[in-house]
């Protein structure tokens, strides 16, 4: 920069860099930065219920609806499973049915053709 480049910036009362204001605060050891409170006490005198895990208190009403989403989707998602596991079976009733369709037909062509029939071959006899 030229001597008069250097005059130019300094005219501009916003040309310094202001000072950082954001402070952050850092976590304490033991105390973890996220907590899911898996694990509460129940205080039954107060109403209270209390993350085990990281002390915070938390709105009772709030962790019935959490616990009750969470049960809903558990239930939600064990009855895709039953219905996958429902059609999984349909499809192999399905396929061991066509399994000994085509035994029995590959059983027929043999005796048909006198007991030698390459059923494993790419080619066609």
């Amino acid at each position: 920069m030229s001597e008069s480049d250097n005059k130019v910036v300094r005219a501009f009362p916003a040309a310094e860099m202001p000072e950082n204001l954001l402070q952050i605060e850092k976590q304490s050891a033991g105390v973890p930065y996220y907590c899911s409170h898996e694990s509460v006490s129940l205080n039954e005198h107060d109403r209270i219920v209390n993350c085990a895990r990281c002390g915070a208190t938390l709105d009772p009403f709030g962790f019935l609806l959490s616990n009750a989403r969470t049960i809903q989707m558990a239930w939600s998602n064990y009855r895709d499973a039953q219905r996958k596991v429902s059609e999984l079976n349909d499809r192999i009733v399905i396929l061991k049915k066509e399994e000994a369709r085509l035994r029995a037909q590959v059983k027929r062509l043999q005796e048909k053709s006198g007991g030698v029939l390459n059923v494993r071959a790419k080619d066609v006899l």
